[in-house]
């Protein structure tokens, strides 16, 4: 039940650490006390900062995640690059991922997610294991598509007589087209991202700004049936929050 309340990604190196959601957590009630105390001026609204700091860990683990997805996905470029210069020299490809392997560990440290995964990769080759059931398995472990793709693209390379150079070539370029893509999108979209973030604090600057010019005008807001009212305006702010979010990242989603 809570991993469906607060769903965490199955591949740790993609979840946020604790101190990540610690800080997640405080800001999220931060943010729910202040709201609460703007829109209901009452004690009792401090309550809101138990869904402020939830809505707030949702939204930050799935962004993390997102976020080092990309991250994964850059290393893993890498690491295919590395791999078509060692074929290029005349190595074998279990030879090349091997040599790739000690490469992403000086690159970006034994410790990163690549890192990581690269040194069990050459733990299998060892074990004599075939290079397409090692990014098979990869993929089902990380959950990226790359990794499924190379998996098949290992296969039928294999079958064609095992040169895989030209394959992982072409792939490396379906890559960077990717990301450039997402690249293009992420600074189009940069601009519609801070309208967003300015028209979210609009409503709230807005309440506020009345609250300290013009007492009067609010305190029916704040007495009998108004509480009802703010309490439907504050939640519709919410799914707005929500939906706007939605749009900017389903937009971003090559």
């Amino acid at each position: 039940m809570m991993k469906a309340l607060l769903p965490r990604s199955d591949y740790p190196p993609f979840r946020s650490r604790k101190r990540e959601d610690m800080t997640v957590l405080a800001a999220g009630a931060a943010l729910g006390a202040a709201l609460g105390y703007l829109f209901f001026r009452s004690g009792a609204a401090l309550l809101l900062m138990i869904p402020g700091a939830y809505g707030a860990l949702r939204l930050g683990r799935h962004k993390t995640e997102i976020r080092r997805r990309g991250q994964m996905t850059d290393q893993m470029r890498d690491y295919l690059l590395s791999v078509i210069s060692f074929l290029r020299a005349g190595l074998a490809l279990e030879n090349a991922m091997t040599g790739a392997g000690r490469e992403i560990a000086t690159m970006y440290g034994a410790d990163s997610m690549m890192g990581r995964e690269a040194a069990r990769m050459s733990r299998e080759l060892i074990l004599k294991t075939p290079p397409e059931r090692i990014w098979r398995s990869f993929g089902e472990r990380t959950g990226l598509e790359d990794g499924a793709q190379l998996a098949r693209i290992f296969v039928i390379a294999k079958r064609q007589g095992g040169d895989y150079l030209p394959v992982l070539k072409a792939f490396v370029r379906l890559m960077d087209a990717r990301g450039e893509v997402r690249r293009e999108i992420g600074t189009l979209l940069a601009g519609q991202r801070l309208e967003y973030f300015i028209m979210c604090l609009v409503p709230a600057g807005m309440l506020l700004f009345l609250n300290v010019t013009s007492p009067d005008m609010t305190r029916v807001l704040y007495e009998g049936a108004g509480h009802l009212i703010m309490a439907g305006v504050l939640l519709l702010y919410g799914l707005a929050f929500w939906w706007g979010d939605r749009i900017l990242e389903k937009s971003y989603e090559p």
